[in-house]
């Protein structure tokens, strides 16, 4: 009898342990780090990760890559970063079904200050760019607080990435500040931006390349609006179901746009922006160019990409009385069925260049 409650007890241990693992159980902790090599050598063991008061050495990533399937990261206290001159990312995260976001009171500030120079990437002192969500799958990013990015803010290269309540504040960057876009799309499907909050130097949003992309209810201050492209020369040149709706874009030098790279090929298609209130613009309220070149564009347009089924509906506002209020140019019949609705945009002067205006639409 002792013999057989002795092989009992044992296959009962046995099965206990082949249901719950200790591995698994350990998996499924919650962990908080003060640290960023501690949370990047640990992140694999919880389900929970509270990054509390980090302060990130000099020239090193927060690195939470391969994250566990459903892991939740909190930002607790403020997050800091050391000064060096380099590329970054500050932050890379990826993973399955991830949820980030912070404390009450929590705050990311870069201190991008140390690095500006007016020069952002084009030269001056390399920046380190703030986040990196790439292969950051059926995630959610939300109510974060983040200031002063030294340079572009999120890059983006995932599929099902929604962010909520996000607000970057780089307003001290006002002078030096440059490049500061908000966040950067390229090669990425189903992505939702809801309710940024934006104070920057640069695009407030600029989607490279992607399918099924949309952005709303956003506040955009001080940068150069609200951008698809520039389009063109790049790995993947197709931007198509993009809607932008319900936002505001103020003391910017861009409204709306749609940038497309002289001589190469690609094409824009199905986008929409609806609800669009600007003020304070400085150079153009509504533009669609087919002749950028970074720097300056060449004044000619070429039409390798095709920029077809657009909505302008309801884009209203003002610029400044050197501003211009629409242009509109394109390569010969590369822009075809748009659709131009409650269009209003005053304070400007009208343009003499445009070209090519696709039927409905007014450079007037």
């Amino acid at each position: 009898m002792q013999l057989l409650s002795s092989v009992v007890a044992a296959t009962m241990g046995a099965a206990l342990v082949a249901a719950a693992p200790a591995s698994e159980l350990k998996a499924r902790s919650s962990c908080t780090f003060t640290s960023s090599s501690d949370a990047a050598s640990g992140k694999a063991d919880c389900s929970t990760i509270t990054l509390s008061g980090i302060e990130v050495p000099a020239g090193e990533t927060l690195d939470l890559t391969d994250l566990s399937d459903g892991t939740t990261v909190v930002f607790e206290g403020e997050t800091t970063f050391g000064y060096k001159e380099w590329e970054g990312p500050l932050i890379s995260m990826s993973g399955k079904d991830i949820t980030i976001k912070q404390a009450t009171g929590a705050k990311i500030n870069c201190d991008g200050s140390r690095w500006w120079d007016g020069k952002g990437s084009n030269g001056g002192k390399t920046k380190p760019k703030f986040f990196k969500a790439h292969k950051l799958y059926n995630s959610v990013i939300s109510g974060l607080q983040i200031y002063n990015t030294p340079v572009q803010g999120f890059s983006i290269q995932t599929d099902n990435l929604n962010i909520t309540d996000v607000t970057i504040d780089n307003s001290d960057g006002t002078d030096e500040g440059h490049n500061t876009d908000a966040f950067d799309i390229g090669e990425s499907t189903y992505i939702t931006i809801d309710g940024a909050t934006i104070y920057n130097q640069d695009d407030c949003l600029a989607i490279n390349s992607g399918e099924h992309i949309t952005f709303s209810n956003g506040y955009c201050d001080g940068g150069h609006g609200l951008s698809i492209g520039s389009v063109g020369g790049r790995d993947d040149n197709t931007v198509s179901d993009v809607t932008i709706s319900g936002t505001k874009v103020v003391n910017s030098q861009n409204g709306v746009r749609i940038k497309t790279v002289y001589d190469k090929t690609g094409s824009v298609s199905g986008v929409t922006f609806s609800d669009i209130t600007l003020s304070g613009i400085t150079k153009y309220g509504l533009v669609v160019e087919q002749d950028y070149e970074n720097g300056s564009p060449t004044g000619t347009p070429t039409n390798g990409i095709t920029v077809k089924d657009i909505t302008f509906e309801k884009v209203t506002g003002t610029v400044e009385s050197d501003a211009t209020n629409i242009y509109i140019l394109c390569g010969s019949d590369s822009c075809s069925d748009w659709t131009w609705s409650g269009v209003s945009i005053t304070g400007g002067e009208t343009s003499s260049k445009c070209d090519n205006v696709p039927t409905g639409a007014s450079c007037e």
